[in-house]
């Protein structure tokens, strides 16, 4: 589904992770912060919450994909999950070149800590195949951990849809295995919501975003279904859970408006109107070349700027600017010769 509206909250989602990578890392926000403290704090903190919009989207653009009716019986798992794999890791591997070579020119120009040495090969390969945050490696650059928790999600998903194709007796109908498949979901991301989503020694693992990516499945399943009545038992059940377990977790609340924004724009006319065909929809078909490419710019930028401006506030805040800037500069060419090559 490529929709103009969705690119549009992809786009805003994806301009406010910008920004706060920005002012997490440093070192123009520290400088920066002398004179915009509170949108810096803004940043630092409310920003990240789009991390729970992309989650949403993503666990409803994947309810689309596996909701068809018998896709395994259509697709292969191995190639749907080796697709997805191809998808990901081709960027991301340009990315992590991108972000070796940066961080390279940044260690000539200043020390900071969100400078990475030299990957090993053990390193490299933990990242290569996703599992850097789960065997405990140095990340290469920022945000590569949602990728790697992209795919266990997706991984994941299309793994129990196939298995409940496969192991279901033939005579069953496609809306019987559709309740199991529903079943399983509500009890993950309940399971995810009351548990596993409070506890940060799960968050290198999927079950900790399930909480908002299964509001996202759910959703998508929501819209494809003829009868509503289980798929929305599913989705009060969640809310009321969210509600009452939460102590007060913004993102659980994003994710769930995300997601009835999601249900309005697929079943009425509004997120047709001509007026998402904007810049923002250029930007949010763009979020996953920007999303990776924006932290080696940042690092080379911010190390001139220490050499150039290292005690001068506005021209830091210019150089947070710049940089942002030349992420989205760059991320066209990214965008159209690696991602989408």
């Amino acid at each position: 589904m490529r929709s103009a509206f969705l690119d549009n909250i992809k786009g805003i989602a994806c301009l406010l992770i910008l920004f706060h990578h920005l002012a997490f890392y440093g070192p123009m926000s520290d400088v920066a912060n002398t004179v915009i403290p509170n949108s810096i704090d803004f940043f630092f903190d409310g920003a990240r919450l789009a991390v729970a919009v992309f989650l949403c989207i993503g666990g409803f653009l994947t309810g689309l994909k596996l909701s068809e009716p018998n896709f395994f019986a259509k697709h292969s798992v191995q190639q749907v999950i080796w697709h997805k794999y191809l998808r990901l890791v081709i960027p991301y591997l340009g990315a992590i070149a991108l972000a070796i070579a940066a961080s390279f020119a940044a260690s000539r120009l200043m020390e900071h800590h969100s400078i990475s040495a030299m990957p090993d090969v053990p390193q490299f390969l933990s990242h290569l195949f996703f599992l850097q945050n789960i065997l405990g490696y140095e990340s290469l650059s920022a945000g590569l951990w949602y990728v790697a928790i992209d795919f266990q999600l997706f991984a994941v998903c299309a793994l129990l849809v196939f298995l409940v194709e496969k192991l279901s007796p033939a005579s069953w109908s496609y809306r019987s295995t559709r309740l199991i498949t529903l079943i399983i979901f509500s009890a993950l991301t309940i399971a995810s919501v009351i548990f596993f989503n409070r506890d940060d020694t799960f968050d290198v693992w999927f079950i900790f975003f399930f909480a908002t990516y299964g509001l996202g499945l759910l959703t998508a399943y929501l819209v494809r279904s003829q009868s509503h009545h289980v798929l929305i038992l599913s989705v009060a059940a969640i809310t009321i859970f969210s509600l009452y377990y939460q102590d007060f977790r913004e993102r659980l609340l994003i994710a769930l408006l995300m997601a009835f924004l999601l249900f309005g724009s697929y079943v009425s006319n509004w997120s047709k109107s001509k007026l998402w065909n904007n810049p923002l929809r250029k930007i949010g078909e763009m979020s996953y070349s920007i999303f990776l490419v924006h932290f080696p710019v940042s690092l080379v930028v911010s190390g001139i700027w220490v050499q150039l401006y290292p005690s001068d506030p506005w021209m830091n805040v210019f150089g947070m600017g710049l940089s942002a800037l030349l992420s989205l500069l760059l991320a066209l060419p990214f965008y159209k010769y690696i991602e989408k090559n």
